[in-house]
């Protein structure tokens, strides 16, 4: 297909540019000199037309396809674009400067940093200084850090998002869909690739084949579903490469990340086709899915930076909050589950972009884009399985596919600590001061511990050769699980403000070969409305207001209609590192039925600390129920004990069905993912990933 037409970087911004020291922020005597360009916020924003694209970068409102960056279409009615079927988004951007950082032959490697959903701005990844003392995450991951180490760096506002006052990007939020905001990425990209710019009295310019996407939540699902439209060519037919990806805690199914139906196992690849989400559908994330809309429809509170939905989003959350079940036959869901859901699949989650992986199988390298993948174990709203369903398919197709992989306690709704996103240099923070001669390829005074930001930019670096780190060794592709740290496990080795301890291998499960069997005997009764305090101390959203995000801890037995199982207490040690599988017989009756579960450590005073929970969706009250647990990295210690809670009614995390069900559970049986082997308790696992 022909490009779209050329576009131009407005001299707006590109006048707009100021010197600013990453170091510590003081211009005049500038120690990490970068140059950054914002021309402010543009008056207009969402379905609010933006002529001429006053302070912002117009793209085409729509395009006639996706792949490689297609031509122009024709704009949809009333979606914010101007006359010439334009939007227009707030971008700002950050140049090295020419004399510190002298630009390479094919010019600078250009990194594009998304925000987050659904407040999110351009504002998200940019700081004054590399240090960001005040953040959890920005520590040598923003703006500052990669312009001063030699990149450009791209930070816009994704097309309808909007400040308090309705003024952004224009254009309707349309979640990342392949269309729309993966088009927005390249044209954006190509129009920098296409310009020569002045800075410092220097022209500069982008190398077109090193881009480099990254982002959190909302950011890395973005980077997820960058990498697989990997080359395209500019407006004004460059060819443009992605170099390197770094999804964080992103989704890669946004279908099953908000209405999950527990089928997708530990140890095979849910179906290309999807089935594996749709077939039954699940049950929302009741909380989180409010919340979400929430702060995208209106802002949290009202009237502060929100999204631009359109209709067939509300349709789907009237569809998601609507009690009637089944889902498949409520008739606020029919144009939802016609075409909404198709698209969330199809068009909008990573996993299911079936052609880029058809180019990976037949060799192309062009599609052979490296990924450090920084995942979480934590993160109810995208737990670990978001990250490692994509990771595994990838090197389904190409055993040696380069990703690396990180799994730990951190962003939504848990602790998110900053000691883990950094490195530490005794047991705090390194700061700018511990680097030899502001060296930072070099080891710091005092260092102690690597943070995850370091690892995923090494990765970086190595694959796109920024002028301060050129020679930057390969990464290894390995997978690193760290422990969940919580007031009630920590130790002076391992403190409540840090990750516990980290266990690296080549694959995923080989972070913990053994299983850990526990049968556990005796009738219990479930029922489809379970007064139960736990499921509310317990809720995300609840915990996180009252417990920081912490590990829910209990001390009084779970309410009535929910069946607790209890182990007996452990002869020694073990460490869990991914998915707890659950097999549970049962006979019942009723219809709309769900099972969840919640893991607890019992320690010897009788406090229950929660360390992982999950959901399935029954198809049939009288059989055996199997379903695997979010997964988590625990220490489970010697005379404690395992419990598990499961429940047909764990609101408001999720949604309970409106139909009148009862189970009766003959036992449970766990096989929990451990490190020790078979002489102290645990049997091999035979879990290799599989295709299906």
């Amino acid at each position: 297909m022909a490009a779209p037409a050329s576009g131009e970087i407005p001299s707006s911004l590109t006048s707009a540019c100021e010197l600013r020291d990453a170091a510590d922020g003081d211009a005049s005597r500038a120690q990490l000199p970068y140059h950054f360009c914002d021309d402010g916020v543009p008056s207009h924003g969402g379905r609010d037309p933006n002529p001429g694209a006053k302070k912002a970068i117009a793209v085409p409102e729509r395009y006639a396809g996706y792949r490689g960056l297609p031509r122009k279409a024709p704009a949809e009615e009333d979606a914010g674009a101007d006359k010439r079927g334009n939007i227009a988004l707030d971008a700002d951007l950050s140049f090295p400067d020419p004399e510190k950082s002298p630009m390479p032959k094919r010019g600078y490697p250009l990194v594009v940093m998304m925000h987050g959903c659904c407040g999110g701005s351009k504002a998200d990844w940019e700081e004054t200084t590399i240090d960001a003392p005040e953040s959890s995450e920005k520590w040598h991951y923003s703006n500052a850090w990669f312009a001063s180490r030699g990149y450009v760096v791209l930070t816009y506002t994704s097309r309808g998002f909007v400040d308090g006052s309705g003024d952004g990007s224009t254009g309707e939020s349309r979640l990342q869909h392949r269309r729309f905001e993966m088009n927005d990425f390249q044209h954006l990209t190509g129009q920098i690739a296409d310009q020569r710019f002045r800075i410092a009295g220097e022209r500069t310019r982008v190398d077109p084949r090193k881009i480099v996407a990254t982002g959190g939540s909302y950011g890395g699902w973005f980077s997820w579903m960058a990498l697989t439209d990997p080359s395209w060519r500019s407006p004004q037919g460059e060819r443009m490469q992605l170099a390197a990806a770094a999804p964080k805690y992103g989704l890669t199914d946004l279908l099953y990340s908000l209405v999950p139906n527990g089928a997708h196992g530990r140890s095979e690849l849910p179906p290309s086709d999807g089935s594996g989400t749709t077939s039954p559908i699940g049950f929302p994330k009741q909380s989180i899915v409010a919340g979400l809309y929430a702060s995208g429809k209106t802002g949290i509170p009202p009237g502060s930076r929100h999204a631009t939905f359109p209709e067939s989003i509300d349709r789907a959350v009237v569809c998601a909050q609507s009690y009637y079940d089944p889902v498949e036959s409520n008739p606020l869901c029919a144009s939802t589950l016609a075409t909404t859901l198709p698209s969330f699949v199809k068009k909008q989650s990573p996993y299911y972009q079936n052609r880029f992986f058809r180019r990976l199988e037949r060799g192309d390298p062009r599609a052979r884009v490296p990924v450090f993948s920084a995942g979480t174990f934590t993160d109810p709203l995208f737990p670990p399985s978001e990250h490692r369903r994509m990771a595994e398919r990838l090197k389904s197709v190409d055993p040696r596919y380069p990703v690396q992989e990180y799994y730990g306690d951190y962003q939504h709704f848990v602790q998110n600590k900053r000691k883990e996103w950094s490195d530490l240099c005794g047991d705090e923070v390194c700061d700018i001061s511990d680097y030899p001669r502001r060296n930072f390829n070099r080891t710091p005074d005092g260092f102690s511990r690597l943070g995850v930001t370091t690892r995923l930019n090494r990765l970086i670096d190595h694959y796109a050769r920024p002028p301060a780190n050129r020679r930057e060794p390969k990464p290894r592709r390995d997978v690193t699980g760290a422990l969940q740290i919580c007031p009630q496990n920590a130790t002076d080795k391992f403190p409540v403000d840090q990750p516990g301890k980290r266990f690296t291998a080549s694959s995923f499960d080989r972070l913990a070969p053994h299983s850990l069997r526990l049968e556990m005997k005796g009738s219990r009764t479930t029922t489809s409305k379970a007064a139960d305090p736990h499921s509310q101390r317990s809720d995300p959203v609840a915990n996180q207001v009252a417990n920081g995000g912490r590990c829910p801890v209990e001390t009084t037995p779970a309410g009535p209609g929910v069946a607790t199982y209890t182990s007996s207490r452990l002869d020694r040690h073990y460490t869990m590192l991914g998915r707890t599988r659950v097999i549970a017989p049962h006979t019942g009756s009723g219809s709309g039925i769900q099972l969840n579960a919640r893991l607890y450590d019992v320690f010897p005073d009788g406090k229950q600390v929660m360390v992982d929970r999950g959901v399935r969706r029954v198809t049939r009250a009288n059989e055996t129920t199997v379903f695997d647990l979010h997964g988590n990295g625990w220490r489970f210690p010697q005379g404690h004990r395992v419990r598990i809670e499961l429940t047909q009614d764990d609101s408001p995390y999720i949604r309970p069905s409106t139909q009148p069900s009862t189970l009766t559970l003959s036992g449970v049986t766990l096989k929990i993912p451990v490190r020790e082997g078979s002489r102290d308790g645990g049997r091999r696992s035979s879990r290799p990933f599989r295709r299906r």
